[in-house]
């Protein structure tokens, strides 16, 4: 199928190629291969008018009458008329030669006059269009890409015959009908048959016929002629008409009607589509899944599978101890407690309280990602099982990620998880690093005060300033030197160093806790100020549930949008919707 080439509009041809891969509807007749469409041409130096007729409709004789001379040879048996026979100007006949060759090599005969009057003007005899022969028709129909001003041609006795109707009315579909010429051949045999009155009503039959297959309000005017009798009748007229020939502008106004025709014609098989209510129809569709997904998996994730994950001891410890062990760190001598004392705690509290859940870098999601007991994979298949069969629609949409299946199924669940998984991580590390203690000069100091300066004043500096210091003690070097050794005895700094072991226990327990109240403080802020955000775990449940419904709300918003496109263009080609 070809979209594009008609002279078209170039953007109602893309509505149209969007609305078949939206709805997967067939294509318009009027952008088929072989398709009878005028293509407007702008650098064509000529325009061709040409016969459109039946086997035995007296073509052959019409053509020879309007000419006046013999250019074909009437035949009344056999294949009739097989060739293109063209009527043109001496100059025009380089480029329709151009022409036929490229459309139809080695079928046509040119002959060639001098008259002024009609050098733009191309008259041309084609085969029949209900020949037997297939090339016969083939011919015909290439020829009508390039006929902007069609001859329908009809006798008394075939006016009536469908085959014609058809392929006035494929024709009609891309070129104007007030670029068409209609008329009825062989008047004078009806006549002499049945008289004058006969011929009143076979006219007014046809051209009623002709405003059916043409969609008309008033009926076009049909010339009853006689090519054996080219005085009598109205055969005077109707080569009056086509002697006579047509300016630039109106050939251009001709063109501009045939284009607008194609583009009713492509918008009619839009309103044909039903657009408008299939947008209706995708957005409840949506709706549903999204009701459906919420119920069966986004709401029991939120409210049961997350709270139970992120209450878990395991996963708050998971938080909790980079932190702690940060902290703590950065304390001379605590450190050296927390490696001693940090394996004793974990041990009481395994001890104390269910064994958690191992932790590779973060939590085991799969265990909490269940669903009433069952893996969220299967949920997730049975939720897109229910779906595919309420919607037909969704086995295409989803025809590369059928969820409803065993292995798309198991990878979206792994999808949510490493979501989660990448979450937490981004978590933790977002905690460690706003919690794990301050840099700078004033920190460092105070914690090396706490530390460091504890050591040395306790069993060292003060015991001395104490001696040395009060006014009722005698001072002496020597006094000073025994009391100096004295504090630095075995058993002195034996009764120093257990209090500096209780000292430093207590000022890890209080970093500890400290550490723990800061990462809980943070976990409840942010669970309180934006649960919903992508950077939370519930916010990624939300943002992996809606991607689940991706080609839903896809198919949905193009349809929206195409729908929209669609009217806006009409009003700007000023085109008015057709009536239902």
């Amino acid at each position: 199928m070809t979209v594009s080439g008609h002279g078209m509009n170039d953007e109602l041809e893309q509505l149209v190629a969007v609305t078949m891969e939206l709805t997967s509807s067939a294509p318009p007749d009027l952008l088929a291969d072989d398709a009878p469409v005028f293509e407007s041409s702008d650098d064509q130096p000529m325009y061709l008018i040409g016969l459109i007729g039946g086997k035995d409709v007296g073509k052959s004789s019409f053509v020879n009458a309007i000419v006046g001379e013999s250019l074909t040879a009437p035949t009344s048996f056999g294949p009739g008329t097989e060739d293109v026979v063209a009527y043109a100007h001496q100059s025009m006949e380089q480029p329709l030669r151009a022409l036929l060759s490229r459309e139809v090599p080695n079928r046509f005969t040119i002959h060639t006059h001098s008259i002024d009057l009609l050098q733009r003007q191309v008259l041309l005899d084609l085969p029949d269009i209900d020949s037997h022969y297939a090339d016969h028709i083939e011919i015909t129909r290439r020829m009508l890409r390039h006929m902007l001003y069609p001859v329908w041609i009809q006798s008394v006795e075939k006016y009536a015959d469908q085959q014609p109707q058809k392929l006035l009315a494929r024709v009609a579909a891309g070129n104007d009908p007030a670029n068409f010429i209609f008329c009825l051949n062989k008047l004078d045999q009806l006549v002499k048959r049945e008289g004058d009155s006969a011929a009143g009503q076979i006219k007014d039959d046809y051209a009623k016929r002709l405003s059916r297959v043409l969609g008309l309000s008033d009926s076009p005017r049909v010339f009853l002629v006689s090519a054996n009798a080219p005085d009598q009748f109205e055969f005077s007229a109707l080569r009056q008409a086509l002697s006579q020939q047509k300016s630039t502008q109106n050939v251009r106004e001709a063109q501009d009607l045939a284009v607008r025709r194609q583009n009713r014609t492509l918008f009619q098989w839009l309103d044909d589509q039903q657009l408008p209510q299939r947008a209706e129809r995708t957005a409840r569709a949506l709706e549903n899944a999204q009701e459906l997904v919420a119920a069966r998996i986004t709401a029991p994730l939120l409210e049961e599978s997350l709270p139970a994950l992120l209450n878990d001891p395991a996963y708050r410890t998971s938080l909790i101890e980079p932190v702690v062990q940060a902290r703590i760190n950065r304390w001379p001598i605590v450190n050296i407690f927390n490696m001693v004392l940090s394996p004793l705690l974990s041990l009481v509290r395994k001890n104390l309280s269910p064994a958690p859940i191992p932790i590779g870098g973060g939590i085991s999601i799969d265990t909490y990602l269940q669903i009433e007991a069952q893996p969220l994979s299967s949920t997730v298949q049975r939720t897109f099982a229910q779906l595919q069969q309420s919607q037909p629609e969704v086995s295409s949409l989803y025809q590369l990620n059928k969820l409803w299946e065993d292995a798309p199924a198991d990878f979206a669940a792994m999808d949510l998880r490493q979501r989660i998984s990448s979450t937490l991580e981004r978590q933790k590390a977002d905690l460690l690093e706003r919690l794990s203690g301050r840099y700078g000069i004033i920190a460092p100091l105070f914690r090396w005060l706490f530390t460091i300066g504890a050591l040395l004043w306790f069993p060292i500096v003060q015991p001395i300033l104490e001696a040395f210091l009060p006014s009722d003690v005698e001072r002496s070097w020597p006094r000073l030197a025994f009391f100096i050794v004295q504090h630095l005895g075995v058993t002195f700094l034996l009764k120093s160093l257990t209090f500096l072991l209780i000292y430093y226990t207590i000022l890890w327990l209080v970093l500890r806790w400290q550490s723990e109240a800061k990462v809980l403080r943070a976990l409840d802020r942010a669970r309180n100020t934006d649960a919903l955000s992508p950077s939370t775990p519930s916010g990624q449940i939300i943002e992996w549930a809606d991607a689940l419904l991706d080609p839903l709300r896809e198919r949905h918003e193009r349809m929206k949008l195409l729908v929209s496109r669609i009217e806006s263009l009409r009003k700007q080609l000023g085109l008015v919707r057709s009536a239902a």
